[in-house]
């Protein structure tokens, strides 16, 4: 099996945002490639990123109940592309997803990016990776 890659996965997203587009402007067949490559995408997260793959699958299976469904494409690459670098750079992408409450999520990914080259605030950095809800 080929590593994770979350550039791929982003790039799946981005072609499938593309062909969907395409489907509603006179290509409708693409709407099958278009649910191909989110499955891509998701596959590319399943391994090391299931929360994220799961948030994939999850606008796969909408569009696929709904062809005139459209995922917010742009902030899930966004999301995938900040989260996931930030669980990359603590060494251990499972880790901040495995713990239970936010705030201590964004302790353990604070704990894990001390020290490590280019990281000037941890938890300016996890905290914005890791979005609590207010209350």
């Amino acid at each position: 099996m080929r590593p994770t890659c979350t550039d791929c996965a982003i790039k799946h997203l981005a072609q499938a945002a593309i062909l969907l587009q395409e489907s509603r402007h006179g290509y409708p067949d693409h709407i099958y490639y278009a649910r191909g490559h989110l499955a891509e995408a998701e596959a590319e997260l399943a391994r090391l990123y299931p929360v994220h793959a799961d948030l994939v699958r999850t606008e796969r299976k909408l569009l696929e109940e709904d062809d005139k469904y459209l995922p917010d494409f742009t902030a899930l690459m966004k999301k995938i592309d900040e989260e996931c670098e930030v669980c990359s750079l603590a060494g251990n992408p499972r880790s901040v997803k495995s713990v239970t409450s936010c705030e201590a999520k964004i302790e353990s990914c604070v704990r894990q990016l001390k020290g490590k080259p280019g990281i000037r605030s941890p938890y300016a950095v996890c905290r914005a990776a890791i979005k609590c809800p207010s209350g």
